[in-house]
């Protein structure tokens, strides 16, 4: 049998530009080293915008995530409190401040579970990543190395008084704190048990409608933060079309290594859903609801176990209706100003939960309850229909983007698709509360070396300088410029990134290699800084570069 991990559920309207498509058109067999696209095609599964492996449904990282061995990953998350810190990607904390006035401290760790309390919380190991901070001596870059170790802390001693920007492994921030926090939020639970040999629970999931190629089935359990999809191309056996129930050993390795996903332990309370959604993709768009939804018993299955899982019964959820009001010409606007390509964009609306009782950014782990993508010339759809199956208590959040491709080819290479635009996370009932206006518009005039920061240049120089000006409409909490090392397979070989509150930045020196091409992104962020994750509304607007050599 062939495990195919299943398809990470980055909940996020941008997931749809290619969605996590159902058509079996391309199945694990004959794309066993990729992903299957919306239009049933195998793509390498390691882009950004078709990320995915073994044959599942490609994926579609957002922005703040890069496709890492056929997953979409987190690599943003630069931790910024009140006190000046800068902020960005999927991390909240904040520093606080404080420490002696010529070291920098601070922690790096990943914050667990859906309530956002903050009290439980797991160090990364970065004691071999490269720690310093990048200074200028008399206009000259210099670098004071630093320690990071396996209990999530780091230090940068003598340092100069001012403005720096600290390296940690392949992020940068631009601060003149001196004690950063590196908080990473996530959903689920920190003791959650992986599963590294087989580990087999026996589902039989009944009231199915009958399978088809615009199907797909799935599980969520709270004890992780994302569901794992295509359960009928990894059971044993697999399930054909027409079937109506399910009933199948499922390798929970495959769904620790697909979507991080403990064990289920029926003693620390872990719950879990089955669930079947539909994808319709026409020439307009993609609409993915979900058609049937049920409780699945509460068990455990150990590490190398076997669990005989009590029949969950699947049936159609309640359906509630998004109205959706959106000052469409607001948001079209930006089409000339998010890179060089003027093309058709695209519109991404989504309805998001979590176990968590307070609406907190799709990114970190909401279950999405539908969605619709449109395809202009089409207009923006007039509503949503979403399911309700989940406690009433679990918070919703709503989702709206507009997209335009911009693809990007590197010399002798094939092109590699980025997409400019804006993207805004918020409450649903905020977004039910009367027209969505521009959140955040980009930036203007952006300049790399001097030059068009959108067009093709080459002798940019191995630490050129980004300049521009702030967005017209929305507050900037910081600006993340995105480097993108481009590679000739039609995917990118690098990504590093860098934070700052002023409208420019210097890269320091090792961010860039001669020779090489590169795309960058300069985004414009905004959001509500929470005490572990960033808070709701967060919003930010993507402008693409051309092809940049030094």
């Amino acid at each position: 049998m062939n495990r195919t991990l299943p398809c990470l559920l980055a909940v996020s309207a941008l997931l749809t530009l290619t969605g996590c498509p159902t058509t079996r058109t391309c199945t694990p067999q004959s794309c066993a080293s990729g992903c299957c696209s919306a239009s049933g095609t195998c793509e390498a599964g390691d882009t950004a915008m078709a990320c995915g492996t073994a044959g599942a449904r490609c994926d579609t990282c957002i922005s703040s995530q890069v496709c890492s061995a056929g997953r979409c990953m987190a690599v943003g998350g630069v931790g910024g409190g009140s006190a000046g810190g800068t902020g960005g990607g999927t991390g909240g904390g904040g520093g606080t401040g404080g420490g002696s006035a010529d070291t920098m401290t601070g922690t790096y760790q990943t914050v667990f579970g859906w309530d956002g309390d903050g009290g439980r919380t797991s160090s990364i190991d970065f004691s071999r990543a490269t720690v310093g901070v990048w200074y200028r001596d008399a206009g000259t870059p210099d670098f004071i190395r630093g320690t990071g170790t396996a209990q999530g802390t780091f230090s940068v001693p003598n340092l100069p008084a001012g403005e720096v920007t600290l390296q940690l492994g392949d992020r940068y921030i631009v601060t003149s704190e001196r004690n950063v926090s590196f908080n990473f939020a996530t959903g689920g639970r920190i003791d959650a048990v992986q599963a590294t040999q087989e580990s087999l629970a026996r589902f039989t999931f009944d009231g199915l409608a009958p399978l088809d190629d615009t199907h797909s089935l799935g599980i969520f359990f709270t004890q992780g933060e994302s569901a794992a999809f295509n359960l009928e191309t990894v059971a044993r056996p697999v399930t054909m079309n027409g079937a109506t129930q399910f009933a199948s050993d499922l390798d929970w390795r495959a769904v620790s290594q697909g979507v991080d996903v403990g064990l289920p332990d029926s003693s620390k309370g872990d719950l879990g859903w089955a669930f079947q959604n539909q994808s319709i993709v026409t020439d307009a768009g993609i609409t993915t609801s979900l058609l049937r939804v049920g409780p699945i018993p509460a068990f455990t299955l150990t590490n190398g176990g076997i669990a005989d899982v009590p029949a969950a019964t699947l049936n159609a959820p309640p359906i509630a209706t998004w109205t959706i009001a959106v000052d469409r010409a607001a948001f079209e606007a930006v089409r000339a100003s998010v890179g060089r390509d003027v093309g058709a964009g695209q519109w991404n609306f989504e309805v998001g939960t979590s176990p968590a009782s307070e609406a907190r950014n799709n990114i970190h782990g909401a279950f999405s309850l539908g969605s619709v993508v449109v395809n202009e010339p089409a207009a923006p759809p007039a509503s949503l229909s979403f399911a309700t199956p989940f406690p009433s208590t679990w918070a919703r959040t709503a989702e709206v983007s507009y997209f335009v491709r911009q693809p990007r080819t590197p010399p002798n290479g094939m092109p590699i698709p980025f997409v400019g635009g804006v993207i805004t996370v918020m409450p649903l009932a905020m977004a039910m509360s009367g027209t969505l206006s521009l959140p955040m518009s980009p930036v203007r005039g952006a300049q790399i070396a001097s030059r068009n920061f959108t067009e093709d240049q080459s002798g940019i120089g191995l630490t050129p300088t980004l300049s521009w000006m702030a967005p017209t409409t929305g507050t900037v909490t910081t600006y993340r410029v995105s480097v993108f090392r481009m590679g000739t397979n039609g995917q990118n070989a690098q990504l590093l990134r860098i934070y700052t509150k002023n409208p420019g930045v210097t890269l320091p020196p090792g961010m860039l290699q001669m020779g090489q091409p590169y795309v960058m992104q300069i985004e414009a962020m905004r959001w509500v800084e929470g005490p572990v994750y960033f808070g709701l509304p967060f919003s930010y607007s993507i402008v693409v570069s051309g092809v940049l050599t030094p």
